[in-house]
């Protein structure tokens, strides 16, 4: 059997982030601040354990599934503006982040504040986070056989 990181099980594959799309309320963003430009993060473990005094345990699952993607402007991004719209309405709205193999999502997300900010000698970022209720993710490659 061949070694997990040999020679033999070949590139697993190419990030490009080029090929990393986000999408909120229909607007395709762009303008990100140079890094991470999504993050995301749930509110909530999916399950937990707990045990007695003897080891017997229980496992519980948890059906809360609402987090956090953060998407890091830079400030002079016009899709900041996307953001302050949704934020000074309180709108509700949907998300869609899909890279070549992972794919985060939601129906009903919105604006938790406006980012703090700051202005210096060079562009700095705005940090949009957003709640989402239902947070979705799902790989979209497969194992190889």
């Amino acid at each position: 059997m061949a070694n997990a990181n040999s020679s033999q099980t070949g590139v697993m594959g190419t990030y490009d982030a080029a090929d990393v799309t986000s999408v909120v309320d229909g607007n395709v963003l762009f303008g990100f601040q140079s890094g991470d430009f999504v993050t995301w993060e749930w509110d909530n473990d999916k399950t937990s354990a707990d045990g007695d005094s003897y080891g017997t345990f229980v496992l519980s699952k948890n059906n809360k599934n609402s987090g956090s993607v953060t998407f890091n402007l830079n400030q002079e991004s016009p899709c900041n503006k996307v953001f302050a719209d949704l934020a000074n309405t309180n709108g509700e709205f949907a998300i869609d982040v899909r890279s070549d193999n992972e794919h985060v999502y939601g129906a009903h997300a919105s604006v938790v504040r406006v980012p703090s900010g700051q202005n210096g000698d060079a562009a700095q970022v705005r940090s949009w986070q957003v709640k989402v209720l239902n947070l979705e993710y799902e790989r979209l490659d497969s194992m190889p056989s």
